[in-house]
């Protein structure tokens, strides 16, 4: 007696036929985000605080495909749900990109995409797609009255401590507001010392290495990490440039050297975030997630 499995898998889903709706559906998805993604790469391109948008797609991808063997054994069981959360989505979508409300766009494009696995493969192929999709997120800039919110306090406290930093090496200095003043010129703590760029990068990596932990102690470790370390790289930078710009003057706080700082600090927080995810992850057995 032959016993056959008729169980509707992701993986038996993907016939001839299927695989050109797909495709169609995934052509029309590209069509309707391609204005939003093109005014993106212009502000991945221009504004240093987001120059790390090139990266959340080819991340969201390789989580997609980490997790591919778990994907193709799924059921697939479509939810009807899905469908009005689409068409909201994407009434929502044509509506805020007319009237240039960009936060509810970018909001838009994450319900679109989960409207649609939850109408197309039902829950547990959404839930298993959750990370991806909102990691997305990342890719889109901060809403200006939240960024302001965020980055005042910010610069306020790393002013002030690299201040302290600064008079402990021996140099006489003073501050005003979020201004350094040493002896051969003056320093402003502007937003991008602020730490909001740091931060905003480091969560991204501090999900992607918490994706890869095995441990959940370890990937609530890792993302909580991000906001320390970027308020420590961040006072380094600030610090290490008053007091270089005391001895060699304030060309070093301008140009090449400025922003060499920034991304040299940039790599400092990344392998930093490595070696946690090592260390912690290799430590112990893993827990299940």
């Amino acid at each position: 007696m032959n016993i056959v499995d008729n169980t509707n898998t992701l993986r038996n889903h993907f016939s001839l036929e299927n695989r050109y709706k797909i495709g169609v559906l995934s052509i029309l998805i590209v069509l309707l985000f391609a204005p939003v993604i093109l005014k993106l790469i212009n502000v991945w391109m221009n504004q240093e605080d987001y120059s790390h948008g090139f990266f959340v797609i080819p991340i969201a991808i390789f989580i997609v495909w980490a997790k591919r063997d778990k994907l193709l054994d799924l059921s697939i069981k479509p939810l009807w749900i899905g469908f009005p959360i689409v068409v909201g989505g994407v009434f929502a979508y044509l509506v805020s990109f007319l009237v240039r409300f960009h936060t509810l766009t970018y909001l838009s494009m994450v319900a679109i995409l989960f409207g649609l696995a939850l109408f197309f493969g039902g829950w547990q192929l959404t839930k298993t797609l959750l990370l991806p999709i909102f990691f997305l997120l990342f890719m889109f800039p901060i809403p200006t009255a939240y960024y302001i919110l965020i980055t005042n306090p910010l610069k306020m406290m790393i002013t002030e401590i690299s201040t302290h930093m600064i008079y402990l090496m021996g140099i006489p200095v003073y501050r005003e507001g979020n201004l350094l003043f040493v002896a051969t010129t003056s320093l402003e703590v502007a937003e991008a010392c602020s730490g909001i760029r740091s931060l905003y990068s480091y969560l991204m990596l501090g999900f992607l290495f918490a994706f890869m932990s095995r441990k959940r102690l370890t990937k609530v470790i890792l993302v909580a990490s991000t906001f320390p370390l970027a308020i420590l790289v961040n006072i380094l930078r600030v610090s290490g440039t008053g007091i270089l710009a005391n001895y060699f003057g304030p060309e070093v706080a301008q140009g090449f050297f400025h922003e060499f700082a920034g991304f040299a600090l940039f790599i400092f927080g990344f392998v930093a975030l490595f070696l946690e995810y090592y260390f912690l992850d290799s430590r112990s057995p893993a827990n299940p997630s």
